[in-house]
């Protein structure tokens, strides 16, 4: 009988240890295949949201609407892309100098391409920022 490998999983690919922030099981990796940003186009356009062009006014207008109706589930950049936005960060940035909360946290993706893609930012709305001016208190 011949000694069981230990980093097999048996499924395909190494678990991720306790050193490295796994607690087992594998990574997810989130599959943004055509039929999936389809689908999606679909959904966002019944709700009313949608790019009528392409200048960045419209693209932050409409950005900010997709991720207040997209909520926690919020949009990475290739559903971004998807979905008529280029630049996507850019736009990201823009808003939240205008004043809006908005999180970003990386995650594996398979693009449509087939390919893994590591670190993709999923970008979730997360509010508007309260002026830090009316917060602060000068003791007058």
């Amino acid at each position: 009988m011949t000694a069981r490998k230990r980093n097999a999983s048996g499924k395909g690919g190494a678990r991720p240890t306790k050193l490295a922030g796994g607690v087992g099981g594998q990574i997810k990796v989130l599959k943004c295949s055509n039929q999936y940003i389809a689908k999606l186009r679909r959904e966002v356009r019944r709700a009313g949201l949608f790019l009528r062009d392409t200048t960045g006014r419209s693209q932050r207008e409409t950005l900010l609407g997709v991720l207040q109706y997209l909520g926690s589930r919020g949009l990475n950049t290739l559903e971004g892309v998807g979905l008529g936005f280029y630049r996507i960060a850019t736009r990201v940035q823009e808003l939240q100098e205008a004043g809006f909360s908005i999180d970003s946290r990386p995650e594996r993706v398979e693009g449509p391409d087939g390919l893994v893609h590591c670190r993709i930012a999923r970008y979730v709305f997360c509010g508007r920022l309260q002026d830090a001016q009316g917060k602060l208190d000068l003791g007058e």
